[in-house]
Order: C-alpha cells, then sequence, then structure tokens
C-alpha cells in the first residue's frame, strides 16, 4: 500500500507553534513527514477538518466497563465483562486518545490483546490490579463475604481489580506478582476513596514500611508507584 496524503486540514502539531495548514504523509499507519511532499500516493482531502497528535488519558478504568456492583456479585458473565471491556477500548481510540494509563482493574491479556491488533484501542500502560490493604480501598465484596473469597471474583488474563495485603511481606508478594503478570507500575491505595465499597475518604491505609518495600520493588525496575 503506497502512502497517503492528507491536505487541507488544520494541523497541531503539539510543539506549541500555532496551528497551520500543513500537508501530513501517512505510510503503513505511521505519520512520516509534516509538510509538503512531491512522492506519488493517494490524496485525501481534509479541508475544514483538524489534526492533532493523539490524546492520552492517564487515569482510566477499563476494567470497570460493567457496572461495579452486578460485576463483583456475579451477576454478569464473563463474556459480558469482556465485550463491554473492548467496547469501551475501540470508543476511547474513536475519541482520538491513543495512549491510556489504566490506575486498576484490567489484567495483562487485555494490554496484549490490543497490542497484538486483535482487538481495536489504543496504546495501554497498565498497574494490573490495585494494591490494598484487607477490606480496604478497592474492595467492592459483599460485607458478609470473607475476603479470602475475593479472588474469586478476577478473571484471570481479563480483570484482577485489586490484591489485598495484610502486612508488608504480603504486599511484597503481590507487587512482585503484578509485575509477573504485566504492570508497567503501581498503584496503592493509602487512604479510602470517594467510590469506596467498604472504607471512607479520611480512612489511612498502609503503614510506612508497607509503602517503603512497594517503592523498592518499582524501584528495582525502573518503574514508580
Amino acid at each position: 500500500m503506497g502512502p497517503a496524503h492528507v491536505v487541507g486540514a488544520t494541523v497541531v502539531d503539539g510543539s506549541g507553534c500555532d496551528p497551520g495548514k500543513f500537508g501530513v504523509t501517512i505510510e503503513n499507519g505511521r505519520i512520516t513527514r509534516l509538510g509538503a511532499s512531491g512522492a506519488h500516493g493517494e490524496r485525501l482531502d481534509a479541508e475544514g477538518l483538524t489534526m492533532t497528535p493523539g490524546l492520552i488519558d492517564a487515569h482510566v478504568h477499563l476494567g470497570l466497563s460493567s457496572p461495579i456492583q452486578p460485576h463483583f456479585s456475579f451477576r454478569i458473565s464473563a463474556a459480558e465483562i469482556a465485550a463491554d471491556v473492548f467496547a469501551t477500548a475501540g470508543a476511547t481510540l474513536d475519541a482520538g486518545f491513543t495512549t491510556e494509563r489504566d490506575t486498576g482493574g484490567i489484567d495483562g491479556g487485555v494490554v496484549t490483546a490490543i497490542a497484538k491488533g486483535k482487538v481495536r484501542g489504543p496504546r495501554v500502560l497498565s498497574c494490573g490490579p490495585v494494591q490494598c490493604q484487607i477490606g480496604g480501598h478497592g474492595y467492592y465484596g459483599a460485607a458478609w463475604e470473607p475476603t479470602e473469597l475475593w479472588s474469586s471474583h478476577h478473571i484471570p488474563g481479563l480483570c484482577v481489580l485489586s490484591m489485598m495485603a495484610g502486612n508488608a511481606d504480603e504486599l511484597r508478594h503481590n507487587v512482585r506478582e503484578a509485575f509477573r503478570r504485566g504492570a508497567s507500575f503501581l498503584k496503592l491505595c493509602v487512604t479510602g476513596g470517594v467510590v469506596g465499597g467498604h472504607d471512607r475518604l479520611s480512612d489511612t491505609q498502609f503503614t510506612v514500611e508497607e509503602i517503603a518495600v512497594a517503592v523498592q520493588e518499582a524501584a528495582a525496575r525502573n518503574t514508580c508507584v
């Protein structure tokens, strides 16, 4: 397939310069030239349209594309949850977002499926499961449900909302497991949250020792918490 030349659009190049009308050359799905090009190829008239670099969303939860309560009470099938996740990924790409930072909920299989082009979606940087204290922010099991059953709500390769820890050693184990499953950074719930199952925003969660363990494990992989 030959190159395509987009002409007539108002182009915002992301450099801080004023928008202007520049030709844009696209080859093999990538922009290769900004400005006039004498190369042969298809010409696409974009008069009246605006072109910008892809947008970046730094806080998303693809794994929470389904309603939270039905999701975590076995009232939605794995097939429907997967359909919701991938529909959201496709809609996000259509909205102009080419990179997303997923801050908890998806397992590494979602990132891989999108990266391989098996489903439509933006590039995803994921923390995998959120790290939370037992019963803290990130836990949405029923009040009567024993916390050790929380992992039964996970769908390996698709959704793993959170891992719970009761001390520094358990947190270290969970953090290493998250990295093994493809996390590229860590997220810790060190307070309660606005949308919480059993916590308040003012709650203090995780000790200094526990936080230090997570920071140490992230630093060993040249990433962040």
